[in-house]
């Protein structure tokens, strides 16, 4: 009998002292988890010498976050962007983050999440890409991405714009397409040619690099303008700094993103 009741009794405490130690723990882990949120601090800019070349750029899937920082007419959204060496976007993670939630850690007015839905992906379409001026690189609760670009207010919201219709933003960049690749093409109905950078599961979560040659039949494209698969005969280069460093860009209705060749000198030839 006293061995029963020892075998009863004696794992009580054991028990109760086991639960609170996981209750600790878990308190713990909470408690930590909100202070790394915290303690996230931006210092958004260009470190000076500090160049991202991608050479294996053609279908990597990448995401971007843009806190909003300053007040009044100083505002301006930082982006960061995950196609820098050693960076990633678990689709996961992103999905996870709540932009209301990131801002207040950050101390912005807001967060811009690219793309959006999160569980979508955006995929570069182009070969080899270069971003002249990149800064710190940043863990934003499990989605590593780099600084890439400082946008004022007003650009942001021009890079808003409604589908077709081109917008302008300054950037320090140059994209490479490799002779023998395949370049996916709008032409509009002024003669300007649009060739795309990068494409998105936003709209259509089955589109990828290989059905893209169909995405006529899906797009509801504008008066006048069509679009093509050209297969180059030589190297495409867009380089917007040798046009005052400002790109044409456009967005059809399924959210795909294309730069402007035929503006200025920023192509070096118009595919």
């Amino acid at each position: 009998m006293p061995s029963t009741t020892m075998l009863f009794t004696k794992p009580r405490p054991f028990h109760r002292q086991t639960r609170m130690k996981n209750l600790t723990i878990a308190a713990m882990f909470l408690l930590g988890a909100c202070a790394f949120a915290q303690q996230i601090k931006l210092n958004p800019g260009p470190a000076p010498g500090k160049v991202i070349h991608k050479i294996d750029a053609r279908d990597y899937a990448y995401c971007e976050i843009a806190p909003v920082l300053g007040k009044g007419s100083e505002m301006t959204a930082q982006f960061y962007n995950s196609s820098g060496p050693g960076d990633h976007c678990p689709v996961d993670k992103m999905a996870a983050i709540d932009a209301k939630d990131l801002a207040a850690n950050l101390g912005a007015t807001l967060v811009y999440l690219n793309p959006t839905p999160q569980s979508a992906r955006r995929h570069w379409v182009i070969d080899q890409l270069w971003i002249y001026k990149s800064g710190e690189s940043v863990d934003f609760l499990g989605v590593k991405a780099t600084w890439v670009a400082s946008v004022s207010i007003e650009s942001l919201k021009g890079l808003a714009r409604a589908d077709y219709q081109p917008g302008q933003v300054h950037r320090e960049t140059k994209y490479l397409y490799s002779k023998g690749s395949k370049v996916f093409v709008l032409r509009g109905a002024d003669g300007k040619t649009w060739v795309m950078q990068s494409y998105t599961t936003e709209v259509d979560k089955n589109l990828t690099l290989d059905n893209l040659p169909t995405l006529a039949s899906k797009l509801k494209l504008p008066q006048g303008f069509k679009f093509e698969v050209v297969m180059l005969t030589r190297d495409l280069i867009i380089d917007p700094m040798k046009a005052a460093d400002m790109a044409y860009i456009l967005r059809d209705d399924h959210h795909n993103v294309y730069e402007g060749c035929g503006f200025d000198s920023a192509c070096n030839y118009t595919p």
